[in-house]
């Protein structure tokens, strides 16, 4: 008789406080796993966007170098009769600036000679490239549509090299020569407003800076001779 009831007590099944605990243990691994679930997810995630960037960074910094490593001393002459522009030119105010230059062994340039015009604009923190099949276009028509290259820029700064004086900020007007007579202009550089003397001189090696919001300052050395 009291075997019967020794069997009866141990088949009873659970009580109902220990189904409760199970049921709670089984709720908190579920939890901790969606929540790590989740956070792997956010990684996944944040890791996706950091690689774009990286490689929008990536991009930017080769196509910057490639058409400084090629800059030609080559005047650029717009359509419609417009003034002669030099081979180099860096204006505007921080967060607001332009860069232009001749550059030589492009691709399916027009003239045979791989000579384009390339144009890098700042504007509203994007960085933007415009691309001049020629030297001497024949109509504005010509020029590529500006191309976002990256966002999340806040500045670029230039400063050039010079057989004499060294390093100056921008492309100062002083240091260039073969002018052309009578073709001057106002240009603003970083250093200020200056009369710019159209010139095809390029200096010796140039140092481009530019200051971004994710990854801080990227500055970028060429020589040219």
């Amino acid at each position: 008789m009291t075997q019967g009831r020794t069997d009866s007590s141990t088949n009873r099944g659970l009580s109902l406080i220990e189904l409760v605990v199970a049921m709670a243990i089984f709720a908190l691994v579920a939890v901790m796993g969606t929540q790590a679930l989740t956070g792997m997810l956010r990684m996944r995630d944040g890791l996706t966007t950091r690689s774009e960037e990286t490689a929008a960074l990536a991009q930017a910094v080769s196509l910057l170098r490639a058409d400084l490593s090629a800059m030609a001393p080559m005047l650029f002459y717009p359509p419609e009769r417009g003034a002669a522009r030099s081979a180099l030119r860096f204006s505007g105010a921080p967060g607001a600036r332009q860069m232009a230059l001749s550059r030589g062994g492009a691709p399916g340039a027009q003239d045979g000679l791989g000579l384009q015009r390339i144009d890098w604009q700042l504007r509203n923190g994007q960085l933007s490239r415009r691309i001049w099949p020629t030297l001497m276009p024949a109509t504005a028509r010509l020029q590529s549509p500006a191309m976002p290259v990256l966002a999340g820029v806040r500045d670029l700064r230039l400063r050039s090299y010079w057989e004499g004086p060294g390093w100056t900020d921008g492309v100062s007007a002083a240091r260039l020569g073969a002018v052309l007579p009578g073709q001057a202009a106002a240009d603003d550089d970083s250093t200020g407003t200056l009369s710019e003397q159209y010139s095809d001189s390029l200096p010796l090696a140039v140092e481009l800076v530019i200051v971004t919001e994710d990854f801080g300052e990227i500055t970028l050395v060429e020589t040219l001779k």
